[in-house]
């Protein structure tokens, strides 16, 4: 069973624990221990000791990688302070004082001309007049300006304020993430088995690692044949080939006697007789044989 399949049915249960998580250092935690499951469930069922090694080097790959995982959601920003106030200080002195100077001039300027004994009097002189009409129109520009700085919006006192973000996890980000990263390790597991695989075919026929030849397979053939026959003097009659065949390949099958002794392991018997012979290759012993020495 692949991992992903593993992964598949816990699911439901990792993704409420991942929703549980506040932060992404718990995400993490929890990722962490659902490898752990995942390692240990697929090597009770891996076919190989270099499939159980190679998940368990993947995995931990996928492990050191988990930091690195985006699982940003939403974000949210608190604020705390106070709210800003008008900047009112400089505001009022300057209308103030714009204020009272139009109004004193525009009083300067026609006040004498409102006075009964003013208007039964002689008619000015022409500077004067002049003085009076500048005094009137410098004192409409002043009450102008203090109506406009009135009017116009108040400055407000810049106040700093504390912020504080706030970065919630996204679990099915989380998951889709993660699962991705479990398939690439599925995928160089199945390239793993399809190479054991390919190996394995490549061994069929060998034995030791060595191909068996024609004369090998001939004489297995025969050995078989015998077996199933069930005939005695058939199946003795395949065994003597034996000889034949290992001797064709340099095998001497060598018999007990007080010559050859040193090829084989004695035991007690009532009489000498060769239990099972011996396998020597120009003099080198390959296969040391069985014997009874006899009283």
């Amino acid at each position: 069973m692949k991992i992903t399949d593993l992964l598949e049915k816990d699911k439901d249960k990792l993704l409420t624990e991942l929703s549980a998580a506040a932060t992404a250092e718990k995400a993490v935690r929890v990722l962490d221990k659902e490898l752990d499951k995942l390692l240990l469930r697929h090597n009770e069922q891996a076919g190989s000791e270099r499939e159980r090694g190679a998940a368990a080097y993947m995995l931990q790959a996928v492990r050191l990688s988990l930091p690195l995982m985006d699982s940003n959601g939403k974000v949210k920003v608190w604020e705390s302070g106070h709210e800003p106030e008008d900047e009112v200080g400089s505001f009022k002195i300057s209308f103030l004082l714009l204020f009272v100077l139009g109004l004193l001039l525009c009083v300067f300027g026609v006040g004498p001309y409102l006075m009964d004994a003013y208007l039964a009097a002689e008619v000015k002189a022409r500077e004067e007049v002049l003085l009076h009409v500048g005094a009137v129109v410098v004192g409409m520009v002043c009450l102008y300006f203090s109506g406009y700085m009135y009017a116009r919006p108040k400055k407000k006192k810049a106040v700093k304020k504390d912020q504080q973000v706030e970065i919630r996890i996204d679990a099915d980000k989380i998951y889709r993430n993660f699962r991705n990263a479990i398939l690439s390790v599925d995928q160089s597991l199945e390239e793993i088995r399809a190479a054991e695989h390919m190996e394995e075919q490549e061994k069929a026929g060998t034995i030791d690692g060595k191909a068996v030849t024609r004369s090998e397979l001939e004489l297995f053939s025969d050995l078989l044949a015998a077996a199933y026959s069930g005939d005695p003097e058939f199946a003795l009659e395949k065994v003597d080939q034996i000889k034949y065949f290992l001797h064709r390949n340099q095998i001497d099958v060598v018999d007990y006697s007080k010559d050859t002794a040193q090829y084989f392991d004695l035991m007690p018997g009532n009489s000498a007789a060769t239990i099972r012979p011996a396998l020597v290759a120009q003099g080198e012993l390959l296969k040391k044989g069985l014997a009874s020495k006899g009283r």
